[in-house]
């Protein structure tokens, strides 16, 4: 088979039946086509360490090479928590199970694209944070008391006589009573309407 007449999906079947060779955990194949021009498809599979994680890669680069297909790039292969090899259409992760934690590609391009109101198109990254401060407010909504949930109808801008009392006392009450002085003076010593 030539290289130039492989396509992505391939490309794609060649890498996880490599990787799957070498025993990769949690194999995960994300369609990016339609959400991204960086590639087709990312391929992601974890390592038990980074003997592990260095064989899985050598192992898709391997049978990558004997179909006639060299990496554009490999990238963290000296601490072989996270490597990248990049095929242009088809980029293959392996990784730590904690640094696969940690960053959640899954969760991250796995998101529909959606748009706001005004029609802006939202990037997932933005839908991933969004996300995760929702599922905080969740957790502290859980946390509380349920006969205290009128606390969370309050806002936290909101400005009370006590806040205004605090305000006016750092500063200076003369200063304060002369300009209120002046003020009255303005207003009673001109014609009224």
């Amino acid at each position: 088979m030539k290289p130039s007449t492989l396509t992505s999906e391939q490309k794609r079947d060649i890498i996880v039946a490599a990787a799957e060779d070498k025993k990769a955990n949690y194999s995960t194949e994300i369609d990016l086509r339609g959400k991204t021009l960086i590639a087709d498809f990312f391929i992601i599979c974890s390592g038990t360490s980074n003997i592990h994680i260095r064989s899985i890669s050598d192992g898709v680069i391997e049978a990558m090479e004997e179909n006639g297909i060299r990496a554009h790039r490999t990238e963290g292969y000296s601490e072989a928590t996270w490597i990248v090899v990049d095929y242009g259409d088809v980029i293959v992760h392996v990784m730590s199970e904690t640094e696969r934690e940690h960053y959640k590609l899954e969760k991250l391009w796995t998101r529909e694209v959606v748009a706001d109101p005004t029609g802006t198109v939202i990037l997932p990254i933005s839908a991933a944070l969004r996300d995760d401060a929702h599922a905080r407010d969740e957790s502290d909504e859980e946390g509380s008391d349920e006969e205290g949930s009128d606390e969370d109808d309050t806002d936290e801008d909101d400005f009370d006589e006590d806040d205004l009392d605090e305000a006016l006392d750092g500063g200076d009450d003369e200063d304060e009573l002369t300009a209120l002085d002046s003020d009255e003076k303005d207003h009673t010593d001109g014609p009224r309407a």
